[in-house]
């Protein structure tokens, strides 16, 4: 094999996979990560107005700390910490999420709402923001009961539990 050849094989097998990597980091110098909310929340909310609401009873039970998100990029799992461990589904998008019954996306029974007398089509449903108050990471939204006319939505903050140990990042 000549000189020639063996650097023309080089810049073949080298230097095109290089210039290729280099175009993906640099095609990918936009993109951002979504803001991070997983871990257990802490809640602080009045949910008196739904005392004798038969999709209430989701939080009267509850307890703290109320909220439990699981994260994979922009797709959050938010679990209860009711009797009935009820799960949301949700997204999140710049600093603002929203989670709702999971069969609701599907087209599916929401059976954590069956369990708790909650009638179809009520669910709850879950509005935030995220930010980053005091070196701790808070969310204010509300909970709404959707297809209840005479629920008024809840207004809450949260605030994330960090490990023992561990820094608020």
């Amino acid at each position: 094999m000549g000189k020639g050849r063996l650097a023309a094989a080089y810049a073949f097998l080298v230097g095109l996979p290089l210039l290729g990597l280099l175009g993906v980091l640099r095609a990918g110098t936009h993109l951002t990560a979504p803001v991070e909310v997983r871990g257990n929340w802490t809640v602080e909310a009045d949910f008196n107005s739904w005392r004798g609401i038969p999709c209430g009873a989701l939080l009267a039970d509850a307890q703290q700390p109320l909220l439990n998100v699981a994260q994979s990029g922009k797709y959050l799992t938010v679990t209860l910490n009711n009797p009935e461990k009820t799960l949301l589904a949700g997204t999140i998008d710049g600093a603002n999420l929203a989670a709702a019954p999971p069969g609701e996306r599907e087209g599916t029974e929401w059976a954590a709402g069956s369990k708790a007398g909650c009638p179809d089509p009520q669910s709850l449903h879950l509005q935030a923001a995220a930010s980053k108050q005091d070196q701790q990471k808070a969310l204010t939204g509300t909970f709404s009961l959707e297809g209840c006319a005479s629920c008024p939505p809840v207004a809450f903050r949260a605030i994330r539990q960090v490990p023992e140990g561990r820094s608020v990042n």
